[in-house]
């Protein structure tokens, strides 16, 4: 319910200034985009029985536009809805990145429900994102989109572009949170420093470090390093990943990841490969083998195709 209230909110924030605007105003149409993302999965645990499933890997479908206030100011906007292409889920969209904002010389501001700058901050160094295998599921706690978020992104300065998120609790026994992100880019260089305050819960902290260098050779290879303090108690976790351009529509992927963040003494290994047939279409296979001190492990087998638009 709350959901469907800031859905109809934004939708009347955005109809109320086409209709302040309009005679002074031109509003463009605005740009309609999907993700379809859906594999079959083959899993194996080591202490439970093996089982099989087709999974909805974040397909989406949203609108977004930008349009001219002035010469100095440009509003933006974004309704995402994530889609269950499977079935599974209890309902068929669920809200994603959905938000109203301004930019200029100053920067950026938006308000809504959005990455926040930490999760934003991996960029694409995880080469399995939104899959089974995705570093949310074993290696990090801080993937966050939360609601009610505030945001300032600084212009670009000389590549480093500094982001800040306010979080607010909303109701009287909830605290606000906050999360910020240092990112570097320049050439082949990525590198980003990024805090979460309290997104996690009252008195955790999260920091993150993340590289990327994008080589020539279609050559990609990525890192992250994350401590999670939770009211005194630390736990870590990295990750290492690498991509290569194999041939003109084959990619393949390797990534490995160690941390004690989601569960104690976790590794996990995967390997991938993705064959293109268009630009916005692709499918792909991969095997990725998980192991805990606390639940044993197992291993994951999964093909899958996507389609952009």
């Amino acid at each position: 319910m709350r959901s469907m209230k800031k859905t109809a909110l934004f939708l009347a924030m955005a109809s109320a200034t086409a209709f302040v605007n309009a005679e002074t105003v031109e509003i463009p149409v605005p740009t309609f985009y999907g993700k379809f993302n859906v594999s079959q999965e083959f899993i194996q645990q080591d202490e439970a029985g093996n089982f099989s499933e087709l999974n909805s890997n974040a397909s989406r479908l949203g609108l977004k536009g930008d349009f001219a206030i002035n010469d100095e100011i440009t509003a933006f906007y974004q309704a995402e809805f994530q889609m269950d292409t499977d079935g599974d889920a209890g309902e068929t969209f669920s809200e994603r990145n959905t938000f109203i904002g301004a930019k200029g010389s100053f920067g950026k501001v938006q308000a809504g429900i959005f990455d926040s700058a930490l999760k934003a901050s991996q960029k694409k160094v995880d080469q399995f994102n939104d899959l089974r295998a995705d570093i949310k599921n074993y290696v990090t706690g801080s993937e966050n989109r939360p609601s009610d978020i505030v945001r300032y992104q600084s212009p670009n300065l000389s590549g480093l572009v500094l982001t800040l998120d306010h979080i607010n609790g909303e109701e009287e026994d909830t605290p606000n949170a906050q999360s910020f992100s240092a990112a570097f880019t320049q050439d082949v260089l990525y590198v980003a420093l990024a805090y979460d305050n309290g997104l996690e819960g009252t008195g955790v902290e999260t920091t993150r470090l993340v590289g990327q260098l994008n080589l020539d050779g279609g050559i990609q290879l990525g890192a992250l390093w994350e401590t999670e303090d939770d009211n005194g108690e630390s736990n870590d976790g990295m990750m290492v990943s690498a991509a290569v351009k194999a041939a003109s529509k084959v990619k393949l992927k390797a990534q490995y990841a160690s941390s004690d963040i989601r569960a104690e003494g976790a590794t996990q290994i995967t390997l991938g490969a993705d064959y293109k047939l268009a630009n916005n279409a692709k499918v792909f296979a991969y095997a990725s083998d998980v192991d805990t001190d606390e639940n044993g492990g197992g291993q994951v087998f999964a093909v899958g195709a996507e389609y952009k638009f």
